[in-house]
């Protein structure tokens, strides 16, 4: 290759030339050792001539020593055998699970509260009762709607210990490798190898950032579990309280509290009236204009195309694909894939970002307007706010553009976001009676939904920061008694309420397995950051222009240009705080 026939002082402009071509999108370059000498050479040397140059290059550096390129062969190869050994074991985890096809029999009775539909799901037994089979989809709607208290228990208990021994051994010896992982690399711990390059940075930050959450919402958390105890002794007498109830009487008592009919809310959100209101919104408040591309060439005639242009200059800045509506075979998630990112290219000109927006909505029948869940208008407002965080990029270079940035950062501007799914002013704005979408959804439905967003949240979310804490925990001591650690924090975060006898914790949350080792403290964390800007920035201005472009122009366009916490605290005017984050908890406590 050219870069590495040209002298050192033109070996930085090469590899400008190259920053965005696939070479430096494809995951193999980051384990060329002739390209890691070129690179470390050149940032030793320090010539960098903006912030964004010395970022572009220390991800670059960092990508290849996380591939052990600044190791010895030996230890290089004993990291690679340690991946291959993790990869092996954690298919092998998600496949016991897959295969596992335990199912308890319930009669009728037994189910009561189930909603018809979900016994029409069910296969039956020879003698005729249902199969309540362990798998998410059923075991969350029995513990959300079974009326019987010990049914719940008894799904909630096989539910929690699938795969027995199996998976816990392999979580064991998955942990074990991580860590030997992590020292092969200069640190003492996995969890300090997974966070270093994130916001948190050290393990220790995210010890203090969960403990701090969970104390803030202690008080809050155990009204709402006194309440709960009082429903469940008003419908079931004496019997203990236990975590397998949580969901029955968090339902319960939201049912009694705001009288929330969601198959009537769904009636006043058709998808083309949602859509349209997205784009209305996401236009006053960014300054972009969205027009779809006639007769683009696309893989589904479902498929649409749009361009987005900056609302004053007219400039075109990106695409998107919107793959909206259910078929066969279709990619199942509701996602936002990058297909190009924003950058520089050698003759001065900008590469033009393309993101593609899939969704599984249902598409019109008969003539009928296709109408969505409150839910999915949320997850759809959340998945738009990537593509606007995408389009809108600015950086020089694609490892730094788009959605690739810090991934305790990359969702906070979409949640953000998901709180227009919560005011009036801008559920009118995606609402209309599907039959007649003059007719928006009435303001104490608005108001019902934004209290109901947030009801029971403590609890919920000291049931979230148990799990990351027991994840930090793993993954930052070795020889850890896993089942005894859960069942001390569980009684120690869940204000007394114990584990479940004889589950397993690592069948409870295979995150910590495969897929957010040692990270799974980052959902909360975007959300906790979130909810300050929002708090301190949007709300009251839900459609300010002057500051949605601030927010575009200070947040969205650097990417991964400066670091993340420079830029909320450019855009706030002093660093992020989680105190926003606790009092709407409390505001809208029951």
């Amino acid at each position: 290759m050219l870069m590495f026939r040209c002298a050192e002082h033109d070996r930085f402009a090469c590899l400008c030339q190259l920053r965005n071509s696939s070479f430096f999108l494809r995951g193999w370059n980051s384990k060329r050792e002739d390209v890691y000498r070129v690179v470390k050479a050149f940032s030793a040397r320090g010539e960098q001539t903006s912030a964004e140059q010395k970022c572009f290059i220390q991800c670059l550096v960092r990508d290849f020593e996380r591939n052990g390129l600044n190791l010895t062969t030996s230890k290089r190869e004993e990291l690679l055998r340690l991946r291959v050994q993790i990869e092996e074991l954690s298919l092998r985890y998600i496949q016991n699970l897959n295969d596992d096809g335990t199912f308890i029999p319930f009669s009728e009775v037994e189910l009561d509260g189930l909603p018809k539909e979900f016994f029409e799901s069910l296969d039956k037994t020879e003698n005729g009762k249902f199969k309540v089979v362990m798998r998410s989809h059923h075991t969350a709607a029995v513990l959300e709607h079974c009326k019987v208290g010990t049914t719940r228990r008894m799904v909630a208990m096989a539910y929690g210990k699938r795969c027995g021994e199996v998976n816990l051994s392999i979580l064991e010896n998955l942990v074990h490798l991580r860590h030997k992982f992590a020292r092969l690399q200069g640190y003492s711990n996995y969890a300090d190898y997974a966070v270093h390059y994130r916001m948190a940075r050290s393990s220790a930050k995210v010890f203090e950032f969960l403990e701090n959450i969970s104390d803030s919402l202690t008080d809050l958390a155990a009204k709402e579990l006194a309440s709960l105890k009082n429903l469940k002794k008003q419908e079931e007498g004496e019997s203990p309280f236990g975590i397998e109830d949580l969901l029955y009487y968090v339902k319960r008592a939201e049912d009694q509290e705001f009288n929330l009919d969601f198959v009537t809310v769904k009636q006043y959100f058709p998808v083309s009236l949602v859509l349209s209101g997205i784009f209305k919104i996401m236009q006053d408040l960014f300054g972009l204009r969205f027009e779809e591309v006639i007769d683009a060439e696309v893989w589904h005639y479902d498929v649409k195309l749009y361009s987005v242009f900056d609302l004053n200059s007219g400039e075109l800045i990106g695409y998107f694909f919107l793959d909206l509506y259910a078929r066969e075979e279709k990619y199942i998630h509701t996602c936002v894939v990058a297909l190009q990112s924003s950058a520089l290219l050698s003759n001065g000109t900008r590469q033009i970002p393309v993101a593609l927006l899939i969704s599984q909505l249902q598409n019109d029948v008969d003539g009928h307007a296709g109408l969505m869940r409150f839910t999915e208008v949320v997850n759809l407002f959340h998945e738009f706010g990537h593509v606007v965080q995408h389009v809108c990029n600015r950086a020089s270079f694609t490892r730094i553009s788009g959605l690739r940035v810090d991934p305790d950062f990359v969702e906070i501007p979409a949640q953000i976001l998901e709180n227009w799914c919560y005011e009036s002013v801008s559920l009118k704005l995606l609402s209309g009676f599907h039959q007649d979408i003059t007719v928006p959804i009435k303001d104490e439905v608005c108001e019902s939904l934004k209290k109901w967003r947030h009801s029971f949240s403590a609890l919920k979310l000291k049931q979230e920061v148990l799990y990351c804490l027991f994840d930090q925990i793993i993954h930052c001591a070795e020889n850890v008694d896993i089942i005894e650690l859960f069942k001390h924090l569980h009684s120690k975060v869940m204000l007394g309420l114990p584990m479940l006898e004889g589950t397993n914790p690592a069948s409870c949350f295979p995150s910590s397995a495969i897929g957010y080792e040692a990270a799974c403290y980052s959902r909360v964390w975007s959300e906790v950051f979130s909810a300050d800007i929002f708090v301190s920035k949007f709300r009251g201005n839900l459609l300010n222009q002057y500051i949605g472009l601030q927010f575009r122009n200070k947040v969205l366009a650097p990417g991964g240009a400066k670091e993340p916490i420079d830029v909320l605290s450019d855009f706030l005017g002093r660093e992020p705080s989680i105190q926003a984050f606790i009092d709407s908890k409390a505001e809208c406590s029951l």
